[in-house]
């Protein structure tokens, strides 16, 4: 193992951590906000949005994600969309995981007792602050282990992203064996940085369960 090959070539593999950092923290924002829309379609009263909601979650999910990302950054340019392989890419991730975080928020708001949502309007709440005050709350701390489970995916899922040449951890480790020929090095050092980012993750989220545990209603 020659480490100070790798010691020379750290700055670029660090300019694709960013990289993936980068990817990882968009699709997170896109998947976290996108979920909260899939879990209200999914328990919309209307059955046309339960509909949409159930599409859009089976199409996602049966679909890989390499699929997905080539349909946005070589199909939708035949349709006169043009968009970064960047912004392809976490529109992508975005959408998929939107799905699965979607399903992660339906499950942890229909493991709340309805009788605590029945209690709150008794009380005289509006539906929606019910929701906001008594549900949420009580459903966001049941859900962080599953939550947290989809983030690391969400971060591994990142090197897809070379596919259309993103310049991140796995695009700039395929610069590296290109002027070299050092596999072992190179992908010791990246599968470490990958362990690095989702480790610190992870982490926050396991801070996050015990500063927010469960209370068993």
């Amino acid at each position: 193992m020659d480490f100070g090959f790798i010691l020379n070539n750290a700055p670029l593999l660090m300019e694709g951590a960013a990289m993936t950092v980068a990817l990882a923290i968009g699709a997170l924002l896109g998947a976290t906000i996108g979920g909260g829309v899939v879990a209200g379609l999914r328990m919309s009263r209307h059955a046309p949005l339960r509909c949409v909601g159930a599409g859009f979650v089976e199409i996602m999910r049966n679909t890989p994600i390499l699929v997905q990302i080539f349909v946005l950054y070589f199909g939708l340019p035949t349709l006169g969309v043009h968009m970064s392989a960047f912004t392809s890419a976490v529109l992508a991730m975005s959408l998929q995981n939107s799905a699965y975080i979607g399903e992660i928020y339906r499950a942890g708001l229909e493991s709340i007792h309805p009788r605590q949502r029945e209690a709150a309007l008794a009380l005289g709440m509006m539906p929606g602050m019910a929701l906001r005050v008594i549900l949420l709350p009580q459903a966001l701390r049941r859900v962080l282990p599953p939550l947290g489970n989809q983030f690391i995916i969400i971060i591994k899922d990142t090197s897809v992203a070379s596919t259309i040449a993103v310049a991140e951890l796995t695009q700039a480790s395929k610069l590296l064996l290109d002027r070299s020929a050092a596999p072992y090095e190179t992908f010791a050092t990246v599968a470490l940085i990958y362990l690095a980012i989702s480790a610190g993750v992870a982490g926050v989220l396991k801070l996050a369960e015990w500063r927010y545990p469960v209370r068993v209603s």
